[in-house]
């Protein structure tokens, strides 16, 4: 039996599980950094900004490093690394690097030389900035994830309003994330009874009308909802027809027309789930609640819910997990304020080729998704509990 699963074991370990934890991995790894200024690192033991610019040690050890990171091709790398600590230093790291691999800085001394051909090494945060990216492990990233950064002594602050950007994004996520998964909820309940309640042709023409959903793509989905929605679209023109409005409503690039979007591409999951749980339920339960005199309401709440509850549970779970991660709808049918922390994941991967920051921002989606896991799946036990008992 181990012989036969250890194909897919292995399979999961290199395809998916090992690409994943590599990618995480670069929000602590500062490889890159210290295995290009070892030099400068050790000349830097000991320095404080408080004393100003390094001496000759410090500039003697930079040159040597940026010379050796050019030869191997690394300096554009090391560039990008110390450019992300302090905007504007990526040219300064290039220019230095070409000139000392050139030969420019062979005789010293070099403090003079260097500050006088690039006045940015006279910048006392940027030494400082520099000597914080020492260490193979760094916490830049993961502090910076949750707008935060170490100060001038080395404490952990907050971010500056200006950049204090990801905890609402985070907030927000969660929110978004949350209100769909309520709504396909109160959606699906309805839907999914009348799915199971119908004569077979009809129940039938239903369930594929849900599952037809699935069968397009999403990308297709969500443009579709750009053009219904614009104010020349049909929802407007319908409106306007009718006289219920005077002028064109805003509705694309909202808060709402992201709701609609994901609800419509995320509903056909929690039927689903909901309807292969409320087929195993007898009928008969709610016909002998009925004719004990129960109201309608008050035997499905009491009969109905708590067998349909286990699929209930599953279907959230599969809702709001699949919400966290949404880029492409929040991207095309969202407003700037409805951008989701996916978008910005995507954007430090694909644009600025800032990993670091990327992996720092999915260490987080992952936490949530293992906490949210860990509560459904609480809530499942619970809930289950008393059936078992019974």
């Amino acid at each position: 039996m181990a012989l036969l699963v250890a194909p897919l074991v292995l399979f999961i370990l290199i395809v998916f599980l090992g690409p994943v934890l590599r990618f995480l991995w670069l929000s602590v790894d500062n490889s890159d950094v210290a295995g290009n200024l070892g030099r400068t690192f050790a000349a830097l033991e000991g320095w404080q900004a408080s004393s100003g610019l390094p001496d000759e040690a410090v500039f003697q050890a930079l040159i040597a490093d940026l010379a050796d990171a050019r030869q191997k091709g690394r300096d554009g790398v090391l560039a990008q690394l110390i450019n992300q600590r302090k905007v504007g230093a990526r040219f300064l790291v290039i220019k230095t690097a070409k000139d000392a691999a050139d030969g420019k800085f062979a005789t010293p001394p070099l403090r003079e030389a260097v500050l006088a051909q690039h006045a940015g090494w006279g910048d006392v945060s940027l030494w400082t900035e520099i000597r914080r990216a020492s260490g193979g492990l760094t916490d830049y990233y993961l502090l910076n994830s949750i707008d935060l950064r170490r100060g001038a002594a080395g404490e952990i602050a907050p971010a500056p309003a200006d950049r204090a950007i990801f905890l609402d994004a985070l907030v927000r996520t969660i929110w978004i994330s949350f209100v769909v998964t309520l709504l396909c909820a109160l959606l699906s309940v309805p839907l999914a009874q009348a799915i199971v309640s119908a004569p077979p042709p009809w129940s039938r023409v239903m369930f594929a009308l849900v599952i037809f959903p699935l069968w397009t793509s999403l990308l297709v989905r969500t443009v579709i909802w750009i053009i219904v929605l614009q104010k020349n679209g049909p929802v407007n023109n319908a409106l306007l027809f009718t006289g219920l409005i005077d002028q064109p409503l805003s509705l694309i690039y909202t808060r709402f027309s992201l709701y609609v979007a994901m609800v419509q591409v995320l509903l056909p999951m929690m039927v689903l789930s909901l309807v292969s749980v409320m087929r195993r339920v007898p009928a008969s339960y709610m016909k002998a609640a009925l004719s004990l005199g129960a109201p309608w309401t008050t035997a499905w709440r009491r009969v109905q819910l708590p067998l349909i509850m286990p699929g209930f549970l599953s279907g959230s779970a599969i809702v709001f997990v699949f919400a966290l991660g949404y880029y492409i709808t929040p991207t095309l049918v969202g407003g700037p304020g409805d951008q989701m922390i996916s978008s910005y994941i995507a954007f430090y991967t694909n644009t600025t080729l800032n990993w670091g920051l990327a992996a720092a921002l999915s260490v987080q989606l992952l936490l949530i998704l293992i906490a949210s896991a860990v509560l459904f799946w609480s809530a499942r036990a619970v809930i289950s509990r008393p059936r078992q008992a019974a």
